[in-house]
This record gives structure tokens, C-alpha cells and sequence, in this order.
């Protein structure tokens, strides 16, 4: 039995030129710039469609609950 690998959705696709990137941290990025860095055409998130980032379902009791170690992670000495 062959099994196919479904393609991922890209986390943001510019509906300008197309182009798509596959990255949280590009697809941060890109939402703070607002445009294609590419064509300057707008862009589509994937997380817009249905899933929310993970500091979007915090409650604003449970982000303040967070410390600081447990956001950044444990510091290097």
C-alpha cells in the first residue's frame, strides 16, 4: 500500500505573486509588515483561517500567571 505525504498548508501565502512561506517566525514577521515584502500584495494567514496562535487562547488571567522563565525559557550563565 503507498501512502502519499499531503503537502502542508503554508502559514502565509501572498495572493499577489503567490509566493509562500512556511515559517511561525516568517509568518510573525510578514503580520507586522503587512505586505509582500515580494510584490507589496497582501497576504493570507492560515492561522486567520480557523486556528489562533497560542497567546491568542491564553485567557489575560493565565498570561499574567506566566513567569518569566517559563516564556523565554531558563537563562544561560
Amino acid at each position: 500500500m503507498i501512502r502519499l505525504m499531503e503537502p502542508n498548508v503554508p502559514a502565509v501565502t501572498c495572493t499577489g505573486c503567490e509566493r509562500a512561506w512556511n515559517s511561525a517566525s516568517m509568518a510573525e514577521g510578514l503580520r507586522l509588515m503587512g505586505a509582500c515584502p515580494r510584490c507589496g500584495g497582501s497576504l493570507q494567514f492560515a492561522a486567520d483561517e480557523g486556528q489562533a496562535t497560542a497567546l491568542e487562547q491564553l485567557e489575560p488571567a493565565d498570561a499574567v500567571a506566566l513567569a518569566p522563565h517559563l516564556v523565554m525559557g531558563i537563562p544561560r550563565r
